[in-house]
């Protein structure tokens, strides 16, 4: 649907125009003093003075350059000073003051009129003293310091007391209220006050002057069209003849036509030729607009009135080249307008500005430098306190995030700006706010939630008046119901869309918005197969789009002719269409836009199989999508960014793997490979490529306060909040509505935080020089390997799967099912050997994923799984190690517990008996302690009823990564690392709880603050993953002492009790140690990673609280150069899966801080079965001296040998990542 370009800055930049003026405040008039004939002053420099003046009075400054005026004045100044005439140099002071205001030079302006005020004072002298506050309040108010602006004109009523400027005071000063602080109430009291000063005068005229600010005030900066209505008529009644300044009227009625019912504006009495500028109804009339703007700029630029010059450059990139797609010329002017309003010391326009080039940037692909322009507008708005431009910048802002696929962060933002909208009482942002809130969440197939922002934006608009709107939240509406599935719905609403714009005034609105809306009935009836309709809606779209003037329009309404001929077999008609659409697009530049087309044309390619064509318009537009990539500095916006746009990379891998089908010789099984290699774990590949040069070294030390700062207002809000949910008071609805707003703002701060710490990361020298890895070549990736190893690497598609199975010296590929069908048996077997512990991280927004699973047995879900994507190369894998690099659901599936289909040795099969191949149950004499994620009791569940189920571990050893690329970072960045000192640290049976048997003096003194904080964070994301609590894990003390009996005390650290908290965990001592183990209870936040954590102990010796919560935030500080890190805990190797980007959780934030090899876990694990688990482990690694890898399917073998343990529950769960070396 298009929103088109909002006239309401437009019009407020013409009434500053209109309003704004020198004359807006009486002339000095001359005094009695300066009517003396001083003749002990009549010397030469009195004459030059008044020669100098002369000539500069006889200048005329619409012929004459404003700079050769001032510098005429300040001749005549500089004699007046000489000649010791103090009035006549306040008052040339004040002159020149004035002129540099209206040549656009503030700061200037301000310098001579601060010097004409304390001679006018000292003079007594109160026409001069009026005549220089009167100019410091239009210049404070053109620099954006708004307090100092309106207390100046509050004085001028007692310095001009025979004159009528108290109501001039009060309309001016409601101006400031309304449109620049957001003050409504302030605003309306202020015409008020004007209003009643003319009705006591009886002046109807004036009046009626007044109702028109009110009504202008209503249209533009409230969005109220009804209210402006209302007084214009009011305005209309008391003054027929129109007798009144035309100027606000010729700004009024162009706001409602863009607004308001046709029906309705015409009830409206109008006086004669109405100014329509700045509303043409048609594409030629814009680009009159365009040579008229662009005339008047030179005009004025030739007169060196910046100020206009710059007003005009606006009005050119926003009324003229954008409106008709010409994105990169409407920048050129923005860009020059900027420049000028930096000169002028104009604030409040320097930052919009900045929004209107971010807003352009962003459609370029320029996103990181859009973000930099919105913080700059950002920063300047919250210094001066303009509510409504802040807004209208957070929402900008949100645009740029949704564009990024940043959904939280997106929400966030327009959750800001509807904050600020809603309180200041802009109607019209309001609604244009949550029109993007249903973005949002249309784009996340929460349609209901989108539908709710909808209906909103639906009642305000309906209550305002604002029929444009209305009908955009009904094509809004259409559209949500044709995403899910509802076409009748869809239907009915997009209907009532296209009879409401036709009722709208402006004529390109009312085309876009049929288009548009026209668009969502033709995607329609391509669902319901309809095609000839389609055509027929679609074309009509277009027809109309092309009339509108509005080049995006047309463009995006070119979709649904492509899929209807696409769906007719028809697929050059359906390419024809997409190029005609790329076309578009590339004239104006929109990077995504093109990449997006160019995918459409390739997959159709494909489809058609003209496969070496497709394959170039995909190598075209993932090219694109590089660039908007790499130049985005936060390292989560290009993962989020990365996520979006991972079918490019699906559909080149299978046009490659079709050419291999075809040519197997010409080496397109190796560039599937490649791109696959491409598209995943790029952020941690770069994570640990900053890792290794430590950026935040030579860091702007300014930037890192800044950081601490933020940190301490995130903890005191959260100490608030702390405090409430922790209370009686949260049963209280109020109490419990400002926790959420407390929630609300440190998601807010959390926000702001993350851009510092980009900020942070770009101001370090390191970080200029810092060179990214490229994704490996095959040849590179075989060099990662040994004779021994094989690498797995698998991507799952819509339609088809592949694998590619790489040696040293070969690459073998093949065709898997598609990923639906391999998902759902994956799932399958995660629920069944999880024990339904833990949720499948691909499957976290349904509530239970595992109570429709089919397949009960756990050998049976193996082998089915082992079937699908493993059974094409079962010959190929003998006894090598398998380095699994993994996509989807995969990516949590221990391999080690598939099915080998191979033929195996007898000696290693499971023993027959269904009661002996069953789980325990596990029931607890002390809840909750048994398992180390806080989960009681736990069904039975068989693992198999046969001898033939034999796992992949038995024949295979099994390494996991994110991609080839990691492991060869990790070794590239570690080769030159020395190997610490020591052998073993293990941090162990943490206190939980003041009530715990070693708690020998517990007390309920009041918490820190610290503490507090933590606790909330530990409790909220306890909550979210649905824990319990954390009771002792009395195995973690077993475990620990046992393996410590393996190394001398010398070459070990034993960290027990109350010492196992967040001071030892993030101690420096660490660094000495090659392994470090840590036995506790752990768990993941799949919803926000950076919650996920381990937990260490949260009481002291007294029972007092301490901080005992080591998240993946504190990871990334933190430095483990340890060959070898073990998380004896839960859930530990799960996280948020994020497409291109894999599982982002503790593992992410260990290989971070240095780890070589992670040995982690995939679900909740008994405390008993990892205690016996990781005994054994350690005994094969330093007993038998088995590599880390090796010890780890030793031990498997040592467990699945046993009766107690068979079950792959207490084996399976622990993987290892990393350097198998």
């Amino acid at each position: 649907m298009f929103q088109p370009h909002s006239l309401r800055l437009i019009l407020l930049l013409c009434l500053c125009l209109c309003s704004q003026t020198a004359s807006a405040y009486p002339k000095p008039t001359s005094s009695p003093s300066q009517l003396i004939t001083q003749t002990n002053t009549a010397d030469t420099n009195r004459a030059a003075a008044e020669k100098a003046e002369a000539g500069a009075e006889k200048l005329k400054l619409e012929t004459t350059p404003i700079t050769q005026v001032i510098a005429k004045w300040e001749e005549a100044l500089k004699y007046w000073r000489l000649a010791g005439d103090r009035q006549k140099e306040a008052n040339t002071l004040d002159r020149i003051a004035k002129l540099y205001w209206f040549r656009g030079e503030y700061p200037k302006a301000l310098e001579y009129a601060q010097k004409a005020l304390p001679i006018c004072q000292a003079l007594g002298d109160r026409d001069c003293e009026g005549a220089a506050t009167g100019s410091l309040s239009l210049i404070y108010q053109k620099m954006g310091e708004y307090e100092k602006a309106i207390a100046n004109k509050e004085q001028l009523p007692s310095l001009f007391p025979e004159t009528k400027i108290q109501p001039s005071v009060f309309w001016t000063t409601g101006q400031i209220y309304a449109q620049n602080l957001g003050e409504k109430q302030k605003a309306l009291d202020h015409y008020n006050k004007a209003l009643d000063y003319w009705k006591e005068k009886g002046n109807v005229v004036e009046q009626a002057q007044i109702l028109d600010y009110i009504a202008l005030t209503y249209a533009i900066s409230f969005g109220e069209i009804n209210k402006s209505f209302d007084y214009i008529t009011q305005a209309n009644n008391l003054d027929p003849e129109f007798k009144r300044d035309r100027s606000i009227l010729d700004l009024i009625y162009p706001s409602l036509q863009s607004s308001i019912c046709s029906d309705k504006l015409a009830s409206i009495k109008k006086p004669p030729k109405i100014d329509k500028s700045g509303s043409s109804s048609n594409q030629s009339a814009t680009k009159n607009n365009i040579e008229d703007f662009k005339k008047k700029a030179q005009k004025w630029r030739t007169r060196g009135i910046i100020g206009a010059e710059a007003d005009f450059l606006e009005l050119l990139g926003s009324s003229g080249y954008s409106r008709v797609g010409e994105y990169q010329k409407a920048l050129e002017v923005y860009k020059q307008a900027l420049k000028l309003r930096q000169i002028m010391g104009d604030k409040p326009n320097e930052a919009k500005i900045l929004t209107y080039i971010a807003d352009i940037l962003n459609r370029q692909g320029k996103k990181q430098e859009a973000i930099n322009a919105l913080n700059q507008a950002l920063d300047i708005q919250r210094q001066i306190k303009t509510r409504p431009a802040e807004a209208a910048t957070l929402s900008t802002l949100g645009d740029v995030y949704l564009s990024l696929g940043a959904y939280p962060e997106s929400v966030n933002v327009y959750k800001q700006s509807l904050g600020i909208s809603q309180i200041i009482g802009d109607r019209g942002n309001e609604a244009d706010t949550l029109h993007k809130l249903g973005a949002v969440y249309r784009k996340l197939q929460d349609y209901q939630q989108a539908l709710n922002y909808y209906q909103q934006a639906l009642l305000v608009s309906k209550t305002t008046g604002n029929c444009n709107s209305e009908a955009l939240s009904l094509g809004y509406i259409s559209q949500t119901y044709l995403n899910s599935g509802d076409y009748q719905q869809a239907i009915s609403f997009g209907n009532q869309a296209i009879t409401l714009s036709r009722n709208l005034e402006i004529d390109e609105y009312k085309l876009a918005i049929e288009a548009g809306t026209l668009n969502f009935r033709a995607q329609v009836k391509i669902k319901q197969g309809n095609y000839s309709q389609a055509l027929e809606d679609s074309g009509k779209a277009r027809k109309l789009g092309r009339e509108s003037g509005f080049k995006e329009v047309e463009a995006r309404v070119i979709a649904p002719t492509a899929e209807a001929y696409a769906a007719l077999k028809q697929p050059e008609k359906a390419i024809q269409a997409y190029q005609e659409q790329l076309a578009l697009y590339t004239q104006m530049g929109l990077s995504s836009e093109q990449a997006q087309s160019l995918y459409n044309i390739a997959k159709l390619q494909r489809q058609n199989n003209q496969l070496q064509a497709a394959l170039t318009q995909i190598d075209k537009a993932i090219k694109i999508i590089e660039n908007i990539r790499k130049e985005v500095a936060s390292s989560d916006f290009r993962t989020s960014f990365f996520a979006t746009v991972q079918d490019y990379y699906r559909l080149k891998i299978d046009i490659l793997m079709e050419l291999h089908k075809k040519d197997p010789s010409k080496g397109y099984d190796a560039q599937a490979i490649e791109t696959s290699d491409r598209s995943r774990a790029r952020g941690l590949v770069e994570l640990l490529t900053e890792a290794r040069a430590n950026i935040r070294k030579g860091a702007n030390p300014e930037l890192l306060a800044e950081e601490s700062r933020l940190q301490a207002l995130i903890d005191a809000r959260e100490k608030l909040r702390f405090e409430m949910v922790n209370s009686n008071k949260i049963k209280d609805p109020i109490s419990q509505a400002n926790a959420d707003k407390l929630k609300t703002e440190i998601e807010q701060l959390l926000n702001q935080q993350k851009e510092l710490e980009t900020k942070i990361r770009q101001s370090s020298p390191k970080y200029a020089n810092l060179k990214y890895p490229q994704p490996l070549t095959l040849l590179q990736i075989q060099q990662q390997l040994d004779k021994d190893t094989l690498l797995l690497q698998y991507s799952l598609g819509e339609e088809r799967s592949f694998l590619w199975v790489v040696s040293p010296n070969s690459l073998d590929t093949y065709e898997l099912p598609k990923k639906q069908e391999i998902e759902k048996s994956a799932i399958n077997l995660f629920c069944l050997i999880s024990q339904n512990t833990s949720k499948p991280p691909s499957v976290t927004n349904k509530e239970n994923p595992c109570a429709d699973i089919k397949n009960r047995r756990i050998d049976k879900a193996a082998t089915e799984l082992s079937q699908l994507i493993l059974a094409p190369v079962k010959d190929k894998l003998s006894t090598k190690r398998l380095v699994i690099v993994a996509d989807g659901a995969l990516q949590y599936i221990p391999f080690a517990a598939l099915a080998d289909l191979t033929p195996q040795p007898s000696s290693v099969k499971g023993k027959e008996g269904k009661d002996k191949d069953k789980l325990p149950t596990r029931r607890e004499v002390i809840p909750i302690d048994d398992n180390r994620g806080g989960i009681n009791l736990t069904p039975d569940i068989p693992v198999s009823n046969n001898s033939n189920y034999q796992p992949l571990f038995v024949n295979h050893e099994i390494v996991n990564l994110p991609s080839a690329s990691t492991i060869a970072i990790q070794r590239q960045e570690l080769i030159a690392r020395k190997q610490a000192p020591k052998t073993l640290a293990i941090l162990a049976d943490p206190v939980y709880i003041a009530t715990d048997m070693r708690v020998t003096n517990a007390q309920n003194n009041q918490q820190s603050l610290d503490l507090e904080l933590e606790r909330s964070a530990l409790k909220r994301s306890a909550d979210i993953s649905n824990f319990q609590g954390w009771g002792r894990l009395l195995g973690t003390r077993q475990e620990a002492e046992t393996i410590l009996k393996l190394v001398p005390d010398s070459n070990s650290l034993q960290v027990f009790d109350f010492a196992a908290n967040y001071t030892w965990a993030t101690s420096s001592s660490l660094n000495q140690f090659r392994i470090l183990h840590f036995a506790t209870h752990g768990f993941v936040n799949d919803t926000n990673p950076e919650l996920s954590g381990i937990v260490l102990s949260l009481v002291d010796k007294q029972g007092k609280n301490i901080r005992g919560y080591l998240r993946l935030g504190d990871l990334f500080n933190l430095d483990y150069p340890a060959d070898l890190i073990v998380l004896s805990a839960c859930e530990t190797g799960l996280g948020k899966e994020i497409q291109g980007e894999g599982l982002v959780g503790l593992t992410r934030g260990l290989m971070y801080a240095g780890a070589e090899r992670l040995v982690v876990s995939l679900w909740q694990v008994s405390d008993e079965g990892t205690s016996v688990f990781m005994q054994e482990f350690y005994k094969q690694m330093l007993q038998q001296g088995k590599p880390a890898n090796q010890a780890l399917r030793a031990t498997q073998l040592k467990m699945w040998q046993q009766e107690k343990w068979r079950n792959p529950n207490y084996w399976a769960a622990f993987t290892f990542l990393g350097e198998w070396r």
